[in-house]
C-alpha cells in the first residue's frame, strides 16, 4: 500500500512538472509563429475582377500557408493567423478558386500551416453538405499545376496582381 501511494505521488509530481514545462512557452503558441508581412493583391479573370475568389498561397518552403477572399473589386488581403495579418516571407504557389456560391469578404479563420495542403479546395466547400463547383479552369486550383507564383519579402511591397485567362 505504501509503495503504491509513493508511486502515485511520484507520478503526479512528474506529470505536473511535464505539464508545467509544456505550458510555459507563452500559452497561445505565438512564440513559435512565423513572422508575417502585410501582403495584398488583386485577382481578375478575362479582365474582370473576381468577386468572392478564394486565394491560397501554398508554401514552397517551411513557412505557413496564407489565405484570402477577394472583395467586390477582386482585391484581397492575405491572412496567416488572423484577418489581414499577411504572409510569411518565402516562395508560394498560388491557387485561386471561385465557386458558384462564392461570397466576397474576409475568411473567418486561417486554414492552418501545413505545406502542400490544398486549402483552396477545402475552402470551396459550401458548408451545406455538398461540394460547390469551381467556375475557373482547374489549373488555377491545383497546387502542382498552377502557373501562379508569388514571393513575399520582408522588406518588399508584397502587392500581387493575378490576371487569369
Amino acid at each position: 500500500m505504501r509503495t503504491s501511494i509513493l508511486h502515485a505521488s511520484i507520478a503526479l509530481t512528474l506529470g505536473a512538472a511535464v505539464l508545467a514545462a509544456g505550458c510555459s512557452g507563452g500559452g497561445d503558441g505565438a512564440s513559435k509563429r512565423a513572422q508575417v508581412f502585410k501582403a495584398k493583391g488583386k485577382v481578375t479573370y478575362m479582365g474582370n475582377p473576381l468577386v468572392g475568389a478564394s486565394v491560397a498561397f501554398s508554401p514552397q518552403g517551411n513557412q505557413p500557408a496564407a489565405v484570402a477572399r477577394s472583395d467586390d473589386n477582386g482585391e484581397f488581403s492575405l491572412m496567416t493567423y488572423r484577418a489581414g495579418d499577411g504572409a510569411a516571407a518565402g516562395d508560394y504557389k498560388v491557387m485561386v478558386t471561385v465557386t458558384d456560391e462564392a461570397t466576397p469578404g474576409e475568411p473567418k479563420e486561417a486554414h492552418g500551416t501545413v505545406a502542400g495542403v490544398d486549402y483552396a479546395a477545402a475552402y470551396s466547400h459550401s458548408g451545406k453538405g455538398k461540394r460547390s463547383s469551381n467556375i475557373l479552369p482547374a489549373k488555377y486550383s491545383d497546387a502542382q499545376n498552377t502557373p501562379l507564383t508569388a514571393k513575399v519579402e520582408p522588406n518588399g511591397k508584397n502587392e500581387f496582381t493575378f490576371e487569369l485567362k
